[in-house]
């Protein structure tokens, strides 16, 4: 049975300030996964934007990023003149589409960037992405390359599963050079789960996928539990922002996954 073998992996010692502040307020704030469409269980899914100012006189730009390289933006919205205020978005997909004319946000998931006019000018952003009485909370991502896989800096998304109970899904945003990077689902046992698999992605490029179809062990074929994944950036001169997500099969009631390093 296939096994991640720690020998083969270089480890590689973070110097300076790359681990601390990794949450502090910054000029650029990325969402992982916005979304505005129909659920498969019925009703909407919708992402609520929450956008507080720390610092006074911002202005803010969006980007959405919805695949294959394509983007949005930059897309004015309308935030507090003063310090420590907040503005919140019920469907900032829809905001969106009333702003950027000639382009449909319905029915798409993608990567949302914020962004100031400097880096004096610093926000902190959530999101909240919800159908009816279910939603999952995801708090942004800061322009820190802590916060990002490279190939001297690999990620892992724990808590994946794919049986009669739950379901799993993953999406990632490739930055502004190629990256190709290798995928591998690693069980309770050190074991993999199905077989590793590689991608490359193309600058500015968004994709989600169901990681245990790509394995090639989809359910009810198959059913696991208690797996994490591991993303291994093996060539390109990138970097990748990783979000993984899982759903109750009945309820759809969702969960963020949040994204960590593996080193």
């Amino acid at each position: 049975m296939k096994r991640l073998s720690v020998c083969v992996l270089a480890v590689f010692v973070l110097t300076g300030s790359v681990l601390a502040y990794d949450n502090s307020p910054s000029n650029i704030i990325i969402f992982p996964e916005c979304t505005w469409a129909l659920a498969t269980g019925g009703g909407t899914w919708v992402s609520q934007l929450q956008v507080t100012c720390l610092t006074d006189s911002n202005t803010v730009v969006a980007y959405f990023y919805y695949g294959g390289g394509s983007y949005r933006g930059p897309i004015s919205l309308t935030v507090p003149a003063f310090a420590y205020g907040s503005v919140r978005y019920g469907n900032i997909l829809s905001t969106l589409q009333s702003l950027d004319s000639g382009f449909t946000y319905y029915g798409r998931a993608g990567t949302l960037q914020l962004q100031t006019q400097d880096a004096s000018h610093k926000i902190q952003a959530a999101v909240r992405t919800m159908n009816g009485n279910y939603s999952k909370t995801f708090q942004g991502l800061t322009w820190t390359a802590s916060n990002w896989a490279t190939t001297s800096q690999y990620m892992m998304i724990q808590n994946l599963d794919s049986n009669a109970t739950y379901r799993t899904s993953v999406g990632f945003l490739c930055g502004s050079s190629s990256l190709t990077v290798t995928f591998a689902i690693i069980d309770a046992n050190n074991s993999f789960a199905g077989t590793a698999w590689s991608r490359t992605f193309v600058p500015n490029e968004f994709v989600s996928f169901n990681p245990f179809a790509q394995a090639g062990v989809p359910y009810p074929t198959y059913s696991y539990s208690n797996c994490w994944l591991y993303i291994q950036p093996s060539s390109g001169g990138g970097y990748l922002y990783c979000y993984g997500a899982s759903a109750n099969n009945t309820t759809n009631d969702p969960a963020a996954l949040v994204a960590v390093q593996f080193q």
